[in-house]
């Protein structure tokens, strides 16, 4: 019911301000509110593996198998790959910053959009190009022509709920008539899984008609071979994966940079600090199309502290992710757990944890300033950790630096209105809205 109203990790966390650190929250399930607890279940070689909340929404639950497929594509977010992708992800910014410096241009000076709807653009546009080679076209148009940003947040709070269902309900429940929640979030992974298969085939036919084609993630998975068969990866397990990638490498990073915006818009001291900041580092007045290298940003300390802290005070990824306990049990956290047992460690309340960190319920970039600040990352675990960790982190961690800089250096931002954020919870917890009055500096 809970992830049915979308509000499943504010629940959870609600539950262990009553309980503590262990709670119950079904029958087979323990919510384990403990940053120890992290390495225990999620690190490498610890036997803890996924659950059957994932049934439904993954390809490729067998560790073995996402092994291999993480071993073909790494390659693709190694130092050199995102270093040769960096043109393409800067060509994608600017037409983001093109795009409302021309609302700015045409409005006397400012204008008022939703930055939300923009960060999706752009967090689409340069997964379809990192991923096909292609832009979706979204910034380009000025709109998601293809509804396919609404498609992922219907599939991903529909997932979410049927994740926690018993499986005899899950396939009854998909095509419930009394509830539209249900059949709107299989049309959209329907439509998700059309978009991606259409953007794989007319990748494909590139790789028949010339032999110049840069590379991209299809590019290593067209090209690898089963280490066990040695024959190349089938059809319909490259479209899956591949449709998996517009997920994982947009709604995250689209949230966070929204949820960077969201916040700093609404304090004049914060947003002072960072223009300085990047004033330092660029001296004098930038052009309108300007886009930093990822080099010159991804130590600038403010910006750092910024965006650690948004990811802790406002993580995306917000509930625990399901584990099963191995055979024989498992002690976490100082307690035993019987093998079977689904756990979890929530992320939300790891971050908001006063034993990691003072005050954790105020939004405090300057704690990530201080000398001793690297401590805190041993509880800072907005992608995860061990073999399931987010593959793309380094790729969310560029696009979030290099397009963060860019609009505060080049832009004043100014929140409207200042009301509470509204948030809506499916698998990612998102906001529904942004909207700010955009300024040229």
């Amino acid at each position: 019911m809970q992830c049915r109203r979308g509000r499943r990790s504010q629940a959870v966390s609600e539950l262990h301000q009553r309980y503590g650190d262990f709670v119950r929250i079904s029958p087979n399930h323990i919510s384990i509110a403990d940053a120890k607890a992290v390495q225990q279940i999620y690190g490498h070689k610890t036997g803890f593996l996924k659950g059957p909340f994932y049934e439904d929404m993954l390809p490729r639950l067998d560790p073995k198998l996402h092994q291999r497929k993480k071993k073909i594509v790494s390659p693709a977010f190694s130092a050199r790959g995102l270093q040769d992708f960096e043109p393409h992800m800067s060509r994608d910014i600017r037409k983001l910053i093109d795009l409302m410096d021309e609302r700015v241009r045409t409005s006397n000076g400012a204008t008022r959009l939703d930055f939300n709807e923009y960060s999706n653009f752009l967090a689409f546009d340069a997964i379809g190009d990192f991923a096909f080679g292609e832009s979706f076209g979204f910034l380009d148009r000025g709109e998601d022509y293809l509804n396919l940003i609404d498609a992922v947040d219907a599939r991903g709070e529909a997932l979410n709920a049927l994740g926690h269902l018993p499986r005899v309900v899950r396939k009854f429940i998909k095509k419930f008539p009394l509830d539209p929640f249900w059949p709107q979030g299989m049309r959209g992974t329907q439509a998700l899984s059309a978009i991606g298969t259409k953007a794989y085939f007319k990748r494909r036919d590139q790789v028949t008609t010339t032999s110049t084609l840069r590379k991209d993630l299809l590019s290593f998975l067209f090209n690898a071979k089963d280490p066990d068969t040695g024959r190349t990866l089938e059809e319909k397990e490259i479209i899956a994966e591949s449709i998996s990638f517009i997920v994982g490498g947009s709604d995250t990073t689209s949230t966070t940079m929204t949820n960077v915006v969201d916040i700093v818009s609404r304090d004049e001291a914060i947003q002072r600090h960072l223009q300085e900041e990047l004033d330092g580092a660029f001296p004098g007045e930038m052009a309108a199309y300007w886009v930093p290298d990822f080099k010159a940003v991804e130590n600038l300390p403010a910006l750092n502290a910024v965006v650690r802290e948004t990811m802790r005070f406002r993580p995306t990824s917000a509930t625990g992710l399901e584990r099963v306990t191995p055979k024989g049990g498992k002690v976490v956290a100082g307690r035993f757990l019987p093998e079977g047992t689904l756990v979890s460690v929530p992320t939300f309340n790891v971050h908001h944890n006063s034993r990691e960190f003072e005050d954790a319920d105020t939004f405090n970039y300057e704690r990530w300033l201080v000398e001793d600040s690297g401590k805190l990352l041993e509880s800072f675990v907005p992608f995860s950790v061990g073999p399931r960790a987010c593959i793309g982190r380094n790729f969310a961690w560029m696009e979030m630096f290099k397009t963060l800089a860019a609009l505060f250096k080049l832009f004043h931002i100014e929140r409207v209105p200042l009301g509470d954020t509204q948030l809506r919870e499916g698998f990612f917890v998102k906001t529904k809205e942004c909207h700010v009055t955009l300024r040229r500096r």
